[in-house]
C-alpha cells in the first residue's frame, strides 16, 4: 500500500470512528444568550445549561480581536448542569464568543463549544429571545479555541465573520 493511501485510510478511519459517537453525547442544552443574539447590554449576564452532569474546566469570553474579556466565573468544584457569570468590564460594540469546555464522565469524553453573540452600539435595537430557548436543528456549537473541534466534527466560524 502506499504511504498516501495509507493515511488517507488512517485519516478516513479516525474521522469515522471519533466524529460520529461524540455527536450523540454532546452536553450543550441551551443557552442566554442564544448563538447569533444581539444585545443591547454591555456586561451581560450569561447562562449555559447541559444536558447531563458535566465537569466544567473552563468559560471564557473572546472579543473580535481575539483577546479575552474578564468574567467573574469561577470554576466549580465538581460537576455541574448549569453555569452563571456576567461580563465584568462593558464590552464595546462587536462580535463575541463565549467558549466552554469541559469533560462529560458519564459518557468518557471532553466536550466544548462556543455561543456567538453581538453587542449593539448604542441606539441600535438589540434582538429579543426567549428566557433561554433550546435552539433548534441540534447543531453544535464550536470555537475556535477549541481543542474538541475535530471530535466534534464541526468547524468554528472565526470571531469577528
Amino acid at each position: 500500500m502506499q504511504p498516501v493511501s495509507a493515511l488517507a485510510a488512517l485519516v478516513a478511519g479516525l474521522v469515522a470512528c471519533t466524529a460520529a459517537p461524540a455527536l450523540a453525547q454532546c452536553a450543550f442544552d441551551q443557552s442566554v444568550p442564544n448563538a447569533n443574539d444581539i444585545l443591547g447590554d454591555a456586561e451581560p449576564a450569561v447562562s449555559i445549561d447541559f444536558t447531563d452532569e458535566f465537569e466544567l474546566h473552563e468559560v471564557r469570553v473572546i472579543g473580535p480581536d481575539n483577546a479575552e474579556w474578564p468574567t467573574d466565573w469561577a470554576r466549580p468544584a465538581g460537576q455541574v448542569r448549569q453555569t452563571a457569570f456576567r461580563v465584568t468590564q462593558p464590552l464595546p460594540p462587536g462580535r463575541y464568543m463565549v467558549i466552554w469546555n469541559g469533560y462529560l464522565r458519564r459518557h468518557h469524553h471532553a466536550d466544548g463549544g462556543s455561543i456567538p453573540f453581538t453587542v449593539a452600539a448604542a441606539g441600535e435595537a438589540p434582538t429579543p429571545h426567549p428566557a433561554a430557548a433550546p435552539q433548534e436543528g441540534g447543531v453544535h456549537r464550536v470555537g475556535p479555541g477549541s481543542p474538541y473541534r475535530v471530535l466534534l466534527g464541526g468547524v468554528a466560524p472565526q470571531p469577528g465573520r
